[in-house]
């Protein structure tokens, strides 16, 4: 049903993670991320259960060590015993990205869905050789809010050039190849993956795509 590939990405910019490390910028971060009201109750009602707010942000603040010390605006990686990771569902949720630009130059209506429905990402958390961050840069954000234009500082903690190495298992039904996997991950090496995309950050090289037997 499956076939697997092993993927090995090689990074030559300063690769960030999103994961804020103030505990109030991790609920609103869930707040914006939460399902409408209609979606909630769909899945009360088919019997999913549903973490509280509360809980879902301890276990996320957890992950990147947050304390009220910290500045808002500020964001790191999640970790472990094991170290710094990156986790897989952004990784997949960068493939879908860059799938949904693509399908009009490949020819391909609804890549993205396509890709979604087929496409998966393991391990869940994939780990960037690193205990601690390689160092932090702060910027000044500027935004047009309801009272007008406002300014804050965020800072951003990143990686140097890390090597990201995972696994793809793709439906093996003959919608997604080779091919289609290599045309995501050369646009996704300029396109940028992770946090700071604009300023020229995440950018990689596809060194290894190989199936495994």
């Amino acid at each position: 049903m499956w076939k697997k590939y092993e993927v090995e990405l090689h990074f030559s910019t300063p690769f960030a993670s999103s994961t804020p490390k103030n505990p109030k910028d991790i609920e609103a971060m869930l707040l914006a991320r939460a399902p409408s009201q209609p979606e909630l109750k769909r899945r009360v009602e088919a019997g999913e259960r549903i973490t509280p707010l509360p809980e879902l942000a301890e276990q996320v603040g957890e992950g990147v060590e947050a304390t009220e010390e910290v500045e808002r605006g500020y964001a790191t990686f999640k970790r472990d015993d094991n170290g710094l990771y990156y986790e897989a569902r952004c990784i997949r949720a960068h493939i879908k990205d860059c799938a949904n630009q693509l399908q009009g130059l490949l020819g391909i209506k609804a890549l993205k869905s396509k890709v979604a429905n087929r496409v998966y990402v393991e391990p869940a958390r994939i780990y960037l050789d690193k205990k601690e961050p390689d160092g932090s840069e702060t910027r000044i954000v500027h935004a047009m809010t309801m009272k007008g234009p406002r300014s804050s500082l965020k800072t951003i903690d990143y990686v140097d050039k890390p090597v990201l190495k995972f696994q793809l298992k793709v439906l093996d039904d003959g919608v997604i190849d080779r091919n289609i996997l290599e045309a995501i991950f050369e646009y996704g090496g300029e396109h940028g993956a992770g946090q700071e995309r604009s300023q020229d950050w995440g950018k990689y090289e596809l060194v290894k795509l190989a199936e495994v037997k």
